[in-house]
Protein backbone atom coordinates (compact mmCIF):
# COMPACT_ATOMS: atom_id res chain seq x y z
CA UNK A 1 0.00 0.00 0.00
CA UNK A 2 1.47 3.39 -0.87
CA UNK A 3 0.38 6.86 0.31
CA UNK A 4 -0.94 8.93 -1.99
CA UNK A 5 0.57 12.65 -1.71
CA UNK A 6 -1.12 13.97 -4.32
CA UNK A 7 -4.34 13.54 -1.92
CA UNK A 8 -2.55 14.57 0.87
CA UNK A 9 -1.32 17.96 -0.52
CA UNK A 10 -4.91 18.42 -1.53
CA UNK A 11 -5.73 17.97 2.24
CA UNK A 12 -2.63 19.99 3.21
CA UNK A 13 -4.99 22.52 1.10
CA UNK A 14 -8.13 22.26 2.46
CA UNK A 15 -6.35 22.81 5.83
CA UNK A 16 -4.45 25.75 4.54
CA UNK A 17 -7.69 27.18 3.18
CA UNK A 18 -9.08 27.18 6.74
CA UNK A 19 -6.00 29.44 7.85
CA UNK A 20 -6.22 32.00 5.56
CA UNK A 21 -9.55 32.65 6.06
CA UNK A 22 -8.56 32.27 9.67
CA UNK A 23 -5.89 35.25 8.89
CA UNK A 24 -7.84 37.24 6.76
CA UNK A 25 -10.78 37.22 9.29
CA UNK A 26 -7.92 38.29 12.49
CA UNK A 27 -6.47 40.78 10.44
CA UNK A 28 -9.56 42.25 9.08
CA UNK A 29 -10.90 42.80 12.84
CA UNK A 30 -7.31 43.55 13.98
CA UNK A 31 -7.07 46.67 11.84
CA UNK A 32 -10.66 47.56 12.29
CA UNK A 33 -10.07 47.44 16.56
CA UNK A 34 -6.33 49.08 16.20
CA UNK A 35 -7.77 52.23 13.85
CA UNK A 36 -10.47 52.44 16.94
CA UNK A 37 -13.38 52.02 14.68
CA UNK A 38 -14.27 48.52 17.00
CA UNK A 39 -13.95 47.64 20.28
CA UNK A 40 -12.14 44.37 20.65
CA UNK A 41 -15.05 42.57 22.32
CA UNK A 42 -17.40 44.25 19.51
CA UNK A 43 -17.59 40.84 17.59
CA UNK A 44 -20.22 38.61 19.18
CA UNK A 45 -19.67 35.06 18.21
CA UNK A 46 -23.25 34.35 16.49
CA UNK A 47 -23.97 37.99 15.08
CA UNK A 48 -24.31 37.49 11.29
CA UNK A 49 -25.04 40.84 9.71
CA UNK A 50 -24.62 39.56 5.92
CA UNK A 51 -24.00 43.55 4.95
CA UNK A 52 -20.55 43.13 6.96
CA UNK A 53 -17.52 41.80 4.82
CA UNK A 54 -15.85 40.82 8.11
CA UNK A 55 -19.23 39.04 9.05
CA UNK A 56 -19.65 37.33 5.58
CA UNK A 57 -15.31 36.40 5.96
CA UNK A 58 -16.39 35.21 9.51
CA UNK A 59 -19.06 32.58 8.28
CA UNK A 60 -17.01 31.50 5.26
CA UNK A 61 -14.43 30.65 7.74
CA UNK A 62 -16.87 28.89 9.90
CA UNK A 63 -18.24 26.83 6.93
CA UNK A 64 -15.07 25.66 6.30
CA UNK A 65 -14.14 24.46 9.36
CA UNK A 66 -17.33 22.44 9.72
CA UNK A 67 -16.82 20.08 7.16
CA UNK A 68 -13.02 20.23 7.55
CA UNK A 69 -13.40 17.67 10.35
CA UNK A 70 -15.47 15.16 7.81
CA UNK A 71 -12.78 15.68 4.94
CA UNK A 72 -9.81 14.70 7.18
CA UNK A 73 -11.83 11.56 8.41
CA UNK A 74 -13.22 10.25 4.75
CA UNK A 75 -9.84 11.65 2.58
CA UNK A 76 -7.79 9.76 5.75
CA UNK A 77 -9.41 6.99 5.78
CA UNK A 78 -9.40 6.29 1.67
CA UNK A 79 -5.86 6.93 2.17
CA UNK A 80 -5.10 4.29 5.12
CA UNK A 81 -6.45 1.92 2.68
CA UNK A 82 -4.90 3.01 -0.36
CA UNK A 83 -8.00 4.09 -1.99
CA UNK A 84 -6.00 6.18 -5.12
CA UNK A 85 -9.95 7.97 -5.50
CA UNK A 86 -8.83 10.51 -2.88
CA UNK A 87 -6.03 11.84 -5.41
CA UNK A 88 -8.75 11.94 -7.95
CA UNK A 89 -11.57 13.99 -5.78
CA UNK A 90 -9.87 15.69 -3.43
CA UNK A 91 -8.88 18.41 -5.78
CA UNK A 92 -12.54 19.18 -6.77
CA UNK A 93 -13.19 19.06 -3.16
CA UNK A 94 -11.14 21.90 -2.26
CA UNK A 95 -11.94 23.77 -5.58
CA UNK A 96 -15.44 23.63 -4.58
CA UNK A 97 -14.56 24.72 -1.36
CA UNK A 98 -13.05 27.37 -2.13
CA UNK A 99 -15.62 28.28 -4.58
CA UNK A 100 -18.20 28.54 -1.86
CA UNK A 101 -15.56 30.60 0.08
CA UNK A 102 -15.10 33.39 -2.83
CA UNK A 103 -19.17 33.55 -3.21
CA UNK A 104 -19.56 33.80 0.18
CA UNK A 105 -17.35 36.79 0.34
CA UNK A 106 -18.60 38.35 -2.57
CA UNK A 107 -22.12 39.35 -0.65
CA UNK A 108 -25.42 37.35 -0.07
CA UNK A 109 -28.29 37.59 -2.70
CA UNK A 110 -30.67 34.69 -3.82
CA UNK A 111 -28.54 33.29 -6.68
CA UNK A 112 -25.01 33.82 -4.55
CA UNK A 113 -26.96 31.45 -2.21
CA UNK A 114 -27.85 28.82 -4.38
CA UNK A 115 -24.95 29.02 -6.44
CA UNK A 116 -23.11 28.87 -2.63
CA UNK A 117 -25.45 25.65 -2.36
CA UNK A 118 -24.42 24.55 -5.59
CA UNK A 119 -20.48 24.21 -4.60
CA UNK A 120 -21.49 22.66 -0.74
CA UNK A 121 -23.61 20.19 -2.76
CA UNK A 122 -20.62 19.38 -4.66
CA UNK A 123 -18.20 18.69 -2.14
CA UNK A 124 -21.30 16.28 -0.29
CA UNK A 125 -21.38 14.25 -3.23
CA UNK A 126 -17.87 13.81 -3.97
CA UNK A 127 -17.25 13.03 0.12
CA UNK A 128 -20.02 10.71 -0.08
CA UNK A 129 -18.73 8.77 -3.33
CA UNK A 130 -14.95 8.73 -1.51
CA UNK A 131 -16.63 7.12 1.54
CA UNK A 132 -18.98 4.56 -0.20
CA UNK A 133 -15.98 3.44 -2.38
CA UNK A 134 -13.63 3.16 0.75
CA UNK A 135 -15.90 1.49 2.75
CA UNK A 136 -15.29 -2.02 1.10
CA UNK A 137 -11.32 -2.24 1.73
CA UNK A 138 -12.26 -0.89 5.30
CA UNK A 139 -14.66 -4.42 5.59
CA UNK A 140 -11.66 -6.02 3.84
CA UNK A 141 -9.34 -5.12 6.69
CA UNK A 142 -11.98 -6.69 9.49
CA UNK A 143 -11.56 -9.89 8.37
CA UNK A 144 -10.09 -12.56 10.02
Amino acid sequence: MTLDTSALLYLLGFGSWALFLLFALVAGRGLQVVSGRRRADAFPPYHYEPAEFLSRLSRAYQNTLELLGVVIVIAGAAMAVGNDLAGRLLPWILAARIGQSLIHLIGVNHWLVQIRFAFLLVQMVLLAWLALDTFPALCDLLKP
